[in-house]
This record gives structure tokens, C-alpha cells and sequence, in this order.
């Protein structure tokens, strides 16, 4: 349990030991890349405040023993072990591939998947991490990281995605894949800082031709950025989006994106914006997560019995058993004009996830009392969590917002847990029943 949660501790400030649980994967032989500079630092513990253990030269061999995000415990000949950054450490030989994982049973029980919804304030801000078993090339638990929008903030220290992401891991680590639902400013602005600041390996946008000047010169910059000289992979349009190497253990589908018209997608430019968002469903074992980015359902006024827009279309286009999710992250961060209630029949969650914070629309604060209130009555039992969960209490502003409300939920493909953190403070007991 602590191995895994270290991330979320680690993320929240909080100070948890690390258990090294060597039975719980293979020892894997590895070699010190030529890209770690003339030494690979080695430290006591995957922070890069710890001590120095040694400085490992590139073309060193070591052992690999255990993994968390963005860091990998290794032994060296001599019998010491110590942490270094994964992306310097390359297998001494290739592995042959796994097999998929279709059946939940043969996911090991400490493979733990988390999914991160961090407070950012008013947006969406999303880091997911899959298991690493330490066997790197594999194509089965590599340690992925993904991340879902960027939130509004591309600054430093004030609640960005970016901090949270980097106090887990260090400057310059991998992010398998930085996913930009869609161009709206509480979204994709601290996607930048991401690119800036971390190397990302793919990118996922659904190609809505967004104009001005702010969103052309982020793209701009993901089209210029590289990775020890090589551009990052771009998957623009979901024509583009192919089937993503995250991982044959997981299920990855995107359901929606922009289809390249904005015919169906409502009158107002800020409604088909929202309608132009990439829908992700991702599955593991018994659990499904589904993430709607601002996709609509219908306009505010109207009644949540017919849907309309994106919610139509998936429920025209998509099989029911591909709705179906454990994890609901809410579209449109709860507003009104999301879950109508053939929508969230056919999903009919048992958790569901509303990132928001204190911006005001009109006279109202997301998410919205009436959405909640709908899948409390389709289901008295689900369980709802909140990013603004004491914004109200404490006076927030969209100013600081971001005061630590994440919402971190695991799950080893059989059981699935919920840490809800207020303020950065891990919840000992966090009811979130209606």
C-alpha cells in the first residue's frame, strides 16, 4: 500500500516512508543511457532533495528492484541499492512482449492503477499512472503517464497541474502522452507548462480549429518541442488518434472528438467548443473510467430528457456496454447542461467526479445542485467527490481556488479506492454519499 501511495503523498506534501516491495515484481537487468550526462545521479530515496548514494557513469550496469512514478530503485554489483530517474535507465536486452489482460484475475493484486483529479480551481487537470512491473519493452505495466488537460495556470506555485505532477517525480520526466481535450482557457494553458517542463512523448488534441492567437501559439510550441531531438508524436483529429501504447493490461477507447463539423453541435461558438471535446474511456480489470472533457448533453434550460449534442451522438454511436463506468469525471465540471438522464442511465456510475472551482456562471457556481441531484436519485448509493469540496466555506476566489481539494481513486482492476484530500490533507474518513 505505501509503495503505491507514494505518489499521492508525495503530491499532497504529505511524508510516507517507501516500502520496497521486491517480490511484488521481476528483477530486471538495465544500463545506464549515454543521455544521463557524465554520471547518473543515485539517491536514497525517488526525491531529488535526497542524499547522493553514487553517480553512476553511463553503460553501468544495475538491477532493477522496485518502481514508483518517474523513479526506479536499482542495486548495483556491490550490493547498494538506491533511487534514480527511469528515463536514463534503458533494458540490457529486449523482452518479449506479454499478452493482453483481458481477464481481471490475471492482474496482480499490489498492480495498482491511480488517476489523480487535481484541484487546479476552475478546470480540468488529470495525471493518470499505470503500474510498473520493472520489466521495461514488455508492452505490459510500464509505468505510463498520462495526462488529461493542463488546467488554467501555467505559472509556478499556485496550485498548477505541473507542480503537483513534478513534486511526485523531478524536472524533465517522461509523459507518455499529454491529452488536450479541447481549447477552452481552463484546460489546455497549463498544458503548456507540462510541454516546458516535462518530456512528452505523444500528443492528443481533437483538432477543432480554434482561432486568435493564444491557442495556435500553444499548438505552435507542441510542434516544435522535442525530445532529445525527436518531435513529439502529434495525433491531431481523431482520425489520427490510432489505438495508444499505454499498456496491454489497460483498455484504452477514445469514444469522441470534433468530427470535423460543427453541424449538430449547437449555436453558440462556446457550446461547440465544448462539443468539440475528446470523450477517453479507459478500462482495467472490472473498472472502467470515463472522462467527457466539456461535452454537453443539452442547453442550460432545457429538460434533462432528451439529449442533444455529444451525449446524443454517444448514445447513437457507441454500445451501451462501452458507456458503462465505474468513474464518471463529470463533463462540463457538473454544469446543467451536461448528464441528461438517458446519459447517465446508460454510464450509471458508482462514482462520480466533479473538478471545479469558484468561477461564477451567471449566478451560478459548478458543479450544478440540480446535476448532483439527478444521479443521487438514479442512484442513492453513488458516491460523489468534489475539487471545490470547502471552496464555498472558505471564501475561495477564482484566485486561490486551487487550495488542494484532489480527488486520487485506485484501483488493482478488482477493488477500487477513493483518497479525497481537503486543503492538501489526506481525509482519514471522507463520506461522499447524496
Amino acid at each position: 500500500m505505501l509503495r503505491a501511495f507514494r505518489s499521492v503523498a508525495a503530491a499532497a506534501g504529505l511524508c510516507v516512508a517507501v516500502n520496497s516491495a521486491v517480490g511484488a515484481q521481476q528483477e530486471t537487468g538495465y544500463v545506464v543511457r549515454p543521455t544521463g550526462g557524465p554520471c547518473l545521479v543515485l539517491r536514497t530515496a525517488p526525491s531529488t532533495d535526497s542524499a547522493r548514494v553514487d553517480c553512476l557513469v553511463p553503460g553501468t550496469g544495475v538491477t532493477a528492484v522496485d518502481a514508483v512514478p518517474f523513479w526506479r530503485r536499482v542495486r548495483l554489483a556491490d550490493g547498494r541499492e538506491g533511487w534514480s530517474a527511469k528515463k536514463f535507465l534503458e533494458p540490457v536486452a529486449p523482452v518479449v512482449e506479454e499478452p493482453a489482460l483481458p481477464d481481471p484475475n490475471a492482474i496482480p493484486p499490489h498492480a495498482w492503477l491511480e488517476v489523480h483529479i487535481v484541484d487546479v480551481g476552475q478546470g480540468d487537470g488529470i495525471w493518470i499512472r499505470t503500474f510498473d512491473d520493472g520489466v521495461a519493452g514488455n508492452g505490459v505495466f510500464e509505468g505510463k503517464n498520462i495526462v488529461i488537460d493542463g488546467g488554467p495556470n501555467a505559472s509556478q506555485g499556485e496550485g498548477t497541474l505541473h507542480d503537483y505532477i513534478e513534486s511526485a517525480g523531478h524536472h524533465g520526466g517522461i509523459i507518455d502522452a499529454l491529452v488536450v481535450s479541447h481549447p477552452h482557457d481552463d484546460h489546455y494553458p497549463g498544458a503548456a507548462r507540462i510541454i516546458r517542463h516535462f518530456d512528452v512523448l505523444s500528443y492528443y488534441d481533437p483538432g477543432f480549429p480554434k482561432g486568435g492567437v493564444a491557442y495556435p501559439a500553444f499548438l505552435n510550441e507542441v510542434k516544435t518541442e522535442t525530445v532529445e531531438g525527436t518531435p513529439i508524436a502529434l495525433h491531431i483529429g481523431r482520425s489520427n488518434f490510432g489505438v495508444p501504447a499505454w499498456g496491454k493490461e489497460i483498455g484504452v477507447r477514445f469514444l469522441y472528438a470534433w468530427p470535423g463539423s460543427n453541424e449538430g453541435l449547437g449555436s453558440k461558438m462556446n457550446t461547440i467548443e465544448n462539443n468539440a471535446s475528446i470523450v477517453l474511456r479507459l478500462t482495467y480489470g472490472r473498472h472502467s473510467f470515463l472522462f467527457m472533457g466539456d461535452a454537453e448533453g443539452k442547453e442550460r434550460g432545457d429538460g434533462p430528457d432528451e439529449p442533444k449534442y455529444v451525449e446524443k451522438i454517444l448514445m447513437t454511436e457507441v454500445q451501451p456496454d462501452s458507456l458503462t463506468s465505474t468513474v464518471l469525471k463529470l463533463a462540463h465540471h457538473g454544469s446543467e447542461t451536461s448528464s441528461t438522464l438517458p446519459f447517465m442511465q446508460a454510464v450509471n456510475p458508482e462514482i462520480i467526479v466533479a473538478s471545479s472551482g469558484r468561477k461564477k456562471f451567471g449566478q451560478v457556481f459548478l458543479p450544478d445542485a440540480s446535476v448532483l441531484e439527478r444521479y443521487c436519485q438514479l442512484n442513492p448509493a453513488v458516491r460523489v467527490y468534489r475539487t471545490d469540496r470547502d471552496d464555498a466555506a472558505q471564501q475561495r476566489t477564482v484566485k486561490n481556488d486551487a487550495d488542494g481539494d484532489h480527488v486520487v481513486i485506485r484501483t488493482n482492476g478488482k477493488d477500487i479506492e477513493v483518497l479525497a484530500f481537503v486543503n492538501g490533507v489526506l481525509l482519514s474518513s471522507h463520506p461522499a454519499g447524496c
